[in-house]
């Protein structure tokens, strides 16, 4: 027994001398940083995957570049400190893992031109995607928060909704087919029931009212009232055309439903097509403008938001095309009576954070994005801004 405890010490000893002569004659290792797209050293690595900040970053003050943009940077008129959507994601991220920081107010021109010189260590503000030309040198973190372009319309009244529906075309095609239909009935009714059936035979407009009375009574109500079949192929008839009016009153009503819950009641604008219904309206902001003019679809420029929202309350029927966390936050935050925000789920954008290229933060950066995603952080910061966030899409 002493000896197996002897050979199993050696061993030991043996192998832990064997691998330290092995890793002493061996360069150090480096591998590369699929976040960063640098190389590190492995235990470099090791130290990130464990999401701990690197001591020489939490032993300075990072100089955090802002640049105003509603509702992501922007002065609070209360408290005259600086707020919005991406200074409370950044907060939240320097809380959690104790970093110290200094904010210094730029323009989007200077944030850019400094985080790409490594004068700041990180870019706040509206940062909506991931384009950037070749000689740019700053990298993006996960993005926090996706949106596109948003859509206010005019919000009219369930009765003039229903009143314009029913002076409208398409309602008057329903009507005009249900008519179509009780006269065919009408017709056939009275060509087989005209000789033996005394409500038939008087007259020819008698029997048609007669006629008309029994089939409206059968579209309606499902009964014949006191006009009854007398023939064998009346009665046929009468049968097939009960049973028919069943279906036919049935495609009536889903049309007029159909009609005032999906093209004249939703909220949603699902594809461009929606768009072409709509008399749009479009402030001079590039990424709105090109959107339409590539899809061919006519607009009226507006030089406001203020005027927009003008045009909207006075006239129905108009949708003020504009990025969407700004109408959101403009509609949350201010009375505009008459006026709604509605999704228009097209050109999908990504905000994010910048920081130089190769930082050293980026890694534990995206870290902390992830778990404020995965927790209920970020739907708390956009409900501050926005009201109640329903829908998070990235």
């Amino acid at each position: 027994m002493f000896v197996r405890v002897l050979v199993l010490l050696g061993s030991v000893i043996f192998g832990f001398s064997a691998g330290n002569c092995v890793k002493d004659s061996l360069p150090p290792l480096k591998v590369k940083n699929i976040v960063t797209d640098s190389f590190l050293p492995a235990t470099e690595v090791m130290h990130f995957t464990k999401n701990v900040i690197p001591d020489e970053i939490r032993q300075k003050v990072l100089t955090v570049a802002i640049y105003e943009e509603v509702p992501f940077v922007f002065r609070s008129e209360v408290t005259n400190l600086f707020t919005g959507i991406s200074i409370d994601v950044w907060e939240a991220i320097a809380r959690e893992d104790g970093l110290s920081f200094k904010y210094m107010l730029v323009t989007k021109e200077e944030g850019m031109k400094g985080i790409s010189e490594g004068k700041f260590d990180v870019l706040l503000g509206a940062i909506p995607d991931f384009v950037q030309d070749d000689s740019a040198r700053f990298d993006y973190t996960l993005p926090f928060y996706s949106a596109g372009l948003g859509v206010a319309v005019s919000k009219e009244s369930f009765f003039k909704i229903i009143l314009g529906y029913f002076v409208s075309w398409d309602f008057l095609k329903v009507v005009i087919g249900f008519t179509l239909f009780i006269v065919l009935q009408t017709l056939t009714l009275w060509f087989f029931e005209h000789k033996v059936n005394p409500h038939y035979k008087d007259s020819f407009w008698k029997g048609i009212g007669n006629g008309l009375w029994w089939s409206a009574g059968i579209a309606v109500l499902n009964e014949a009232g006191d006009v009854s079949t007398k023939s064998l192929w009346g009665r046929c008839i009468a049968v097939f055309w009960m049973l028919l009016a069943l279906v036919m009153v049935n495609i009536f009503t889903a049309s007029i439903v159909s009609e005032l819950t999906i093209g004249k009641l939703s909220t949603n604008i699902q594809s461009v097509e929606d768009l072409r219904k709509l008399n749009v309206l479009c402030l001079n902001q590039i990424s709105s403008k090109e959107f339409l003019r590539s899809h061919f679809i006519k607009y009226k420029s507006v030089n406001s938001l203020e005027e927009g929202f003008d045009v909207l309350q006075k006239t129905p029927g108009n949708a003020l095309i504009y990025s969407e966390p700004m109408l959101k936050y403009i509609l949350n935050t201010k009375s505009l009576p008459g006026i709604q925000f509605i999704h228009a789920g097209i050109v999908s954008q990504y905000y994010s954070i910048k920081v130089p290229r190769e930082s050293t933060l980026l890694y534990s950066l995206n870290q902390a994005i992830l778990k404020l995603l995965n927790g209920q952080e970020i739907k708390y910061i956009l409900s501050k801004y926005f009201g109640n966030v329903t829908d998070m899409r990235l």
